[in-house]
């Protein structure tokens, strides 16, 4: 489990940083904030934004992406496309994540793609 959680948790980076490019200017001590869309109620689904944090976790007890820390905001889309624009919508508009982690559904994934 060890090497899969360092796998994840170097993925978790490279997405955060990618995530950064666009995203404007930020102070070191800004967070960087990751969205999490998924089923809550489903085994799968609540297990997506579980291993974010726990990557997340890693990263930040290893000094965070460029002295920032990671923050994991989840959102529960009921396995519903519409559920999921909403907080899609209410990630970038409110709360200022960086970048969004989406579902495994996909029609929720389609929804989401525009």
């Amino acid at each position: 489990m060890p090497m899969e959680r360092s796998v994840s948790s170097r993925a978790l980076a490279l997405l955060a940083v990618a995530g950064l490019m666009g995203a404007g200017p930020a102070h070191a001590a800004d967070p960087i904030r990751i969205g999490v869309i998924a089923e809550a109620q489903s085994v799968v689904g609540a297990s997506i934004p579980q291993a974010v944090q726990l990557a997340a976790d890693e990263i930040n007890a290893k000094g965070g992406v460029d002295g920032r820390q990671i923050q994991v905001v989840t959102y529960d889309d009921k396995s519903s496309a519409s559920d999921a624009v909403r907080a899609f919508q209410r990630a970038v508009s409110e709360d200022k994540v960086n970048l969004v982690i989406a579902s495994y559904i996909s029609e929720v994934v389609l929804a989401l793609m525009p």
